[in-house]
């Protein structure tokens, strides 16, 4: 039987079958065991060639060793005793000459098997006690029994994370207490009329915050076929901000419960290890940094992306993508005094990026991108002549406000209100929504150099630089900017910036005691991105800023760490301000 042992590095239900079958589907009335391993066992191989369970090459070993064991037992089997019920009969069969009995045989049938019966009880016990170990066996090495979960469970998984924070901004008393927020300006039903007495809403700038907040997320990955899958996921959140999923706790007052927001849906196509395609609401495809899109930033639309070897030490990689940035509302109307037509502005990302990675040596991997980002129709304009719409009506570019804007960007008048006739001494109102006052058309070049000497512990250096080509001072100087003026009442603001940062320690962290450390330093320029998509964790968020940061992060077991930033940051044009922000997190994920 050792042949038959052989097979169960494979499947090991067969080599406990094999051993049982005999018993299990019952021998002859008086086979013996030894003649079924040199009879019943081949019969056995030859049916499981037949059934595909094992090729002929598998199966000539095992034959020819059931062939000699069948045949040894024959050898070594004592003559049967003669019964006392039948003594002429023994004796004629013990004088009988050898010739006698071959002849009585027909040629080719294999001689008779008597064994003791074994009854019908015991066969059910065996099969019962070999099905029962196969069926744990399978349990144990992640096999299943057959049927016990439906096929499509097997290719879906479930993950998620969470992140529990305490936040302290730290905003000295000495800074202006003059930046209107802007945001909550275009989010109301009729902006801010700047003919009224009273003043905008403004940004606490000058008082300290302590705030504790949640981030909670979970989804699931389905894996439709052997090259599409599809990804949704849900996330909180205080409000549709693009770029923070926070959700600060006691902010409704009275425990009220929180808002759930749709923060990913989509398909991914990866027909090759090469290429794959992600359609719908999916996660940022490019290689960048905070300075450009924050972490947690989701893209709406398509991208592509491909990714093959050129030589055995370096990597080349494109990503292209296009991606509706805004879609204006098909009952959008005004109150236009001209017969110009409402058109959509609709506005749109289109980007490139390509680059690639280089292994040096076991030491040390460099890393390059050069990519390109140019929004379609961000820019506000100015809207054509309107009557005041206070409260019936808008003007023709009320829909090229910004959907959010967090702070840094300079924004100007959209309405071009044509005043009323006045009554008396009514003086008319001048609702007004602000927009963009620069084109983005952002060039980026990031890179990274990795120091593996002390592998696990690593170092890295991290270097990257913005440049808003769509800048222009002289347009945006007579748009009637609103921010970034400096002391001299001149507007001052800027089109580019950079991050220049190291991190030392695990790249990775993967178990208990895992830490990491980086310190960086940053200059972004008012007008360099897009405030909206930059970093929200430092306070206020977005451009018009230079600031140092420090980050460490801790394992405290897999899938659980601590971390924790500081940054300090200062305005770069306008009226000055320093803001520091500290955090610290507690993360988990499964």
């Amino acid at each position: 039987m050792m042949g038959f042992r052989r097979l169960r590095r494979g499947r090991k239900w067969f080599g406990y079958g094999l051993i049982a079958l005999p018993f299990v589907i019952g021998v002859p009335h008086g086979a013996s065991a030894q003649d079924d391993g040199g009879n019943t066992m081949v019969h056995l191989i030859q049916l499981m060639v037949k059934n595909g369970q094992i090729t002929a090459d598998q199966a000539a070993p095992l034959l020819q060793e059931a062939e000699q064991e069948g045949h040894s037992a024959k050898r070594t089997r004592p003559a049967p005793k003669p019964s006392p019920t039948a003594p002429h009969t023994a004796s004629a069969a013990a004088s009988a000459p050898a010739e006698t009995e071959a002849s009585s045989t027909p040629a080719g049938t294999p001689p008779s098997i008597h064994v003791t019966y074994v009854p019908e009880l015991v066969r059910q016990q065996i099969a019962s006690e070999v099905k029962q170990q196969v069926m744990q066996e399978a349990r144990d090495e992640g096999w299943a029994e057959p049927n016990s979960q439906p096929e499509w469970t097997q290719r879906i998984k479930i993950f998620g994370d969470i992140r529990l924070r305490g936040e302290e901004d730290m905003l000295p008393h000495s800074n202006c207490d003059c930046f209107p927020n802007f945001n909550s300006i275009n989010s109301s039903a009729n902006g801010y009329d700047d003919m009224s007495s009273t003043f905008p809403p403004i940004l606490d700038m000058n008082e300290n915050r302590t705030r504790f907040r949640l981030r909670a997320r979970i989804g699931a990955d389905a894996q439709i076929n052997d090259w599409i899958s599809t990804e949704i996921r849900i996330g909180t959140g205080n409000d549709n901000s693009p770029v923070s999923e926070n959700q600060t706790l006691g902010a409704g007052g009275d425990f009220e419960k929180y808002s759930i927001w749709l923060d990913r849906a989509f398909i991914r196509m990866k027909p090759t290890d090469w290429f794959s395609m992600d359609v719908g609401r999916a996660p940022n495809p490019f290689w960048t940094t905070p300075v450009l899109f924050y972490d947690d930033l989701n893209f709406d639309g398509i991208s592509m992306h491909v990714q093959h070897a050129i030589t055995s030490k370096t990597n080349g990689f494109l990503t292209v993508g296009a991606f509706p940035v805004f879609n204006t509302s098909l009952n959008f109307g005004s109150t236009s005094t001209s017969d110009q037509e409402n058109s959509s502005h609709d506005s749109y990302l289109v980007a490139i990026q390509g680059g690639g990675e280089w292994k040096i040596n076991d030491d040390y991997t460099a890393k390059l991108a050069l990519g390109y980002f140019d929004f379609l129709n961000v820019q506000g304009s100015q809207s054509a002549p309107c009557l005041s719409p206070v409260g019936y009506g808008s003007c023709s570019t009320d829909d090229e406000t910004p959907g959010w804007v967090q702070f840094g960007n300079t924004l100007f008048p959209l309405r071009n209100i044509t005043p009323n006739p006045p009554t008396g001494s009514v003086v008319t109102p001048n609702p007004q929504f602000y927009g963009l006052a620069s084109r983005f058309d952002v060039l980026d070049v990031h890179g990274a150099f990795s120091v593996l000497n002390f592998h696990p512990i690593d170092i890295v250096f991290g270097a990257d630089f913005v440049k808003n080509f769509g800048f222009d001072a002289a347009a945006i100087t007579s748009r009637n900017p609103q921010n970034n003026i400096g002391s001299n009442g001149l507007w001052s603001g800027g089109d580019n910036g950079y991050l220049v940062q190291v991190t030392f320690g695990h790249q990775q962290l993967e178990k208990m005691w895992d830490w990491n450390f980086t310190i960086g330093y940053r200059y972004l320029e008012s007008d360099a991105v897009l405030d909206a998509l930059t970093d929200s964790d430092f306070y206020p968020g977005g451009t018009n800023a230079k600031m140092y940061t420090l980050a460490g992060n801790v394992a405290l077991d897999r899938n659980l760490w601590f971390d924790g930033k500081f940054y300090s940051a200062t305005q770069i044009s306008g009226p000055p301000f320093t803001a520091n922000t500290l955090l610290v997190d507690i993360n988990a994920k499964f």
